[in-house]
């Protein structure tokens, strides 16, 4: 179990299948990764960021960050993930209810939906018709950024999600090497005006410094 914010969270994961279908990720989503607990963590030091909000997770894995955020206070949090992710995203959640859902809690809903960045489905098919918001107010990504060709894809999805410019975007990953370290650095900042935290002196957390925590906001 991981302690987080006076519970313990259990998190299942299962074996990396490099061989998946339709898994551009390389099958990277069924384990859970650092930059996903160091998000976790800023988000348990700064509840406020998506407290009462709705929160969509893109590239959400076995479901940390997004049952984390439930347990925070989101009112409604979307995560996404390809198609062969869902399972186990699922059964998190589901192990985990007590702990994020009940009367006195703000979080209504964790949906577990599909979204190939290659092919991102319109907001409102992910938000669906429960949902009282047209937009998400957060957005966050946990170490999403380690294949080059993954990169842009993930840019256009944020851009496209993120019409209404009031949407924050929090982001945090791990630099894997110089030239999709660059793309990655040059892309965001084309498209976002972004915050580097420095979550030492913010919140008192201490990372490596191959870590990094955006916040971001569109350009307008």
């Amino acid at each position: 179990g991981i302690p987080f914010a006076d519970k313990t969270l259990v998190i299942k994961e299962m074996q990396n299948q490099s061989n998946i279908a339709g898994g551009e990720d390389g099958g990277t989503g069924l384990n859970v990764w650092d930059g996903s607990l160091l998000l976790a963590r800023y988000l348990e030091k700064k509840p406020e960021v998506i407290r009462h909000k709705t929160v969509l997770e893109l590239g959400s894995g076995c479901g940390l960050v997004g049952i984390a955020s439930g347990i925070l206070g989101a009112s409604e949090v979307i995560m996404t993930d390809l198609l062969y992710a869902l399972p186990l995203m699922r059964e998190n959640v589901k192990r985990n209810e007590m702990l994020w859902r009940g009367n006195n809690k703000p979080c209504q809903q964790i949906e577990c939906k599909e979204c190939d960045w290659f092919r991102p489905p319109p907001m409102n098919k992910l938000l669906g018709n429960a949902s009282e918001a047209m937009h998400p107010e957060v957005i966050l990504v946990a170490d999403c950024v380690w294949i080059s060709s993954l990169i842009e894809p993930l840019l256009q999805t944020l851009k496209m999600y993120t019409m209404d410019c009031s949407t924050k975007v929090v982001i945090t990953y791990q630099q894997r090497g110089k030239e999709a370290h660059d793309e990655f650095w040059n892309g965001i900042h084309g498209l976002f005006d972004v915050v580097v935290v420095d979550t030492e002196t913010s919140v008192g957390l201490t990372k490596p410094d191959v870590f990094h925590v955006f916040e971001c906001i569109k350009k307008k």
